[in-house]
């Protein structure tokens, strides 16, 4: 099935959900027809009475009144009412639903694609729904309505000329759907780099704090001018056909008009048709061709809400690479044990590559236990960290929480139960307060200042002009590197329930003297918990149960920090390396 008709069968799913209001909208076909074919016949027997000099028949006048008030009133239920609402139902049902797959997506996923290709993409998919649903209900169906209507009355008066004004109809919307089907992936390919383009701003908008630094503002003009160019000859390419395929359709119009009117007029010559059946039969063929160059626009919308939508109808069906178990197991992860049993992982495997990072890697880590992860870059250390999350999946061997297999159990389950505090806290565009609470939504202002406090955040955070209230910007913008980390470990202090604690270089951002403030917080924070912190500022791990040093994926030296020391290895080595607290690399 194409992707075109996988979208058609994602949003008729709305109509099987409210039948109620899709067999309301279906009276927009009904309206069309009173408006359109009864009322115009009807004033038409009124005129041939009139002309030949007969009294007019009255009632003729009041159904034709009441064909174009019952329309009226038909045509302002199915749309106002029914359409209306169903459509709203629906693109409120797609807003939710592109976020709830999107959330489902693994972390490699994002990491692979622009936030705000991803942002356009759902938008365009819900909005597409709008112009699909008033495409089918108030262009397609109405006219089409409108139309069989009046070849039927043109054929009950003169089958020659109705049959033949059917046939050219027909032949006529062969012609316009199958010039838009071969529009189709034109119109797909614009849309791509449609998407390519807003990822391309979204990239250089939210980097461009960096992009004034480095004064490159000039090539990000020149690299997306270059981008926007082949978006405009995407969509030139595929407006031009369009206008190539409207000509075609208009030669076939006139074509259709002529005939009828020139057979309509031997028709009348030869008594065949009065001349107030003739006129009816213009107006109808008005009609129908009015319909004609209305398929053109219709199909052009058809093109344009399919290609709009084809991106997100893929990731719709695209199958989160880290899915949760069928059945998933109850959670039993209580006092924080962690096991890295035979543990292999490789990110260059799928390229057919061999260079294992981890390769049967076995660590045992006791509930409670404070352990520290440090070497040079590239080493696994924040590997470790994504697989234990479950942010990758282990290639071979397994990783168990308290003996619990964590591919048994809900990637939610599991994420309630690790507090976690990134290299790189990223933070939402929201007040300090919510971020705080983002841990723990259900968290008193009393307990979200408590934390801030613990962490020495309060302090800067009481002399912002609107205090707990203010509003950080986009990824905490507004806010210093320090100041972000500060909100990101009051946010892992307000987690209730979480018995394993993971720092990521958490205070890499600090200076030493903020690092000193928070070392306390830090350790309170800790107590009861398994932790596992990793670090390139030894400063920051001296006082662990157990210091792991990782060299290209293998634990190369194990011990406390004097222990270590003593054995004048690595450790030892980057020990005498740090300036500042930091490892020389």
């Amino acid at each position: 099935m194409s992707i075109g008709l996988r979208t058609l069968r994602v949003y008729t799913t709305y109509w099987r959900r409210h039948p109620f209001l899709f067999m309301g909208a279906l009276g927009m076909g009904p309206a069309y027809i009173l408006q359109a074919v009864a009322f115009p016949l009807f004033l038409a027997k009124a005129l041939g009475q009139l002309i030949n000099h007969v009294p007019v028949n009255s009632s003729y006048l009041w159904l034709a009144g009441l064909s174009l008030l019952g329309g009226a009133i038909i045509s302002y239920f199915a749309d106002h009412y029914c359409n209306m609402r169903l459509t709203t139902l629906a693109t409120t049902d797609l807003y939710n639903t592109n976020l709830q797959h999107l959330m489902r997506q693994e972390y490699g996923f994002f990491a692979d694609t622009f936030g705000g290709s991803l942002v356009a993409q759902a938008n365009r998919f819900a909005k597409s729904y709008e112009t699909f649903s008033n495409v089918v209900f108030l262009d397609t169906l109405g006219l089409l309505s409108g139309v069989l209507a009046s070849l039927a009355v043109m054929v009950y008066y003169s089958a020659p000329i109705g049959l033949l004004a059917a046939g050219l109809w027909l032949v006529s919307i062969a012609v316009i759907v199958a010039l838009g089907i071969r529009r189709m992936p034109i119109r797909r390919r614009a849309v791509a780099l449609e998407s390519q383009q807003t990822g391309e701003l979204a990239d250089i908008v939210s980097n461009a704090i960096t992009v004034k630094t480095f004064a490159q503002e000039t090539t990000e003009r020149a690299r997306y001018s270059a981008i926007n160019t082949l978006r405009a000859a995407g969509f030139h390419r595929s407006w031009s056909v369009a206008v190539r395929n409207e000509l075609a359709i208009s030669l076939m119009c006139a074509v259709l008009q002529l005939t009828v009117f020139i057979g309509g007029i031997q028709a009348v010559l030869h008594g065949a048709l009065s001349i107030a059946t003739f006129l009816l039969f213009q107006l109808y063929i008005v009609r129908v061709i009015t319909s004609l160059q209305q398929a053109i626009t219709t199909v052009r919308m058809f093109e344009g809400l399919l290609g709009d939508a084809h991106e997100m109808t893929e990731l719709l069906e695209r199958t989160p690479a880290l899915q949760d178990p069928l059945d998933p197991e109850r959670c039993r992860i209580t006092a924080g044990a962690i096991t890295l049993q035979d543990v292999s992982f490789d990110y260059a495997k799928q390229a057919g590559k061999k260079a294992a990072l981890l390769n049967h890697f076995n660590l045992d880590i006791k509930p409670g236990e404070k352990i520290g992860l440090v070497g040079p870059s590239g080493g696994g250390k924040t590997t470790l960290t994504k697989l234990l999350l479950r942010f990758v999946d282990v290639q071979g061997g397994a990783i168990l929480l308290d003996g619990q297999d964590i591919r048994n159990i809900t990637q939610h389950d599991l994420h309630q139960h690790i507090a976690y505090v990134p290299q790189e806290p990223l933070l939402f565009h929201r007040s300090i307060k919510e971020n705080i609470r983002y841990g723990n939504p259900k968290a008193s202002d009393a307990e979200v200042i408590r934390v801030a406090k613990l962490a020495h955040a309060h302090e800067f955070i009481t002399h912002l002009p609107g205090g707990y209230d203010t509003l950080v910007g986009e990824r905490g913008i507004k806010l210093s590197g320090g100041q972000r980390q500060r909100i990101a470990i009051a946010r892992a202090m307000i987690v209730t329930g979480a018995p394993i604690l993971v720092l990521d270089e958490a205070t890499s951002a600090l200076d030493s003297e903020s690092e000193q403030y928070i070392q306390d917080s830090l350790w309170r924070l800790m107590q009861d918990k398994t932790a596992i912190v990793i670090a390139h500022r030894l400063s920051t791990i001296q006082k662990m149960d157990r210091i792991i040093v990782l060299n290209e994926g293998n634990i190369v030296e194990e011990g406390n920090h004097k222990q270590l020391l003593k054995q004048q290895g690595l450790y030892a080595k980057l020990w005498s390396h740090q300036s500042g607290g930091f490892i020389e690399e």
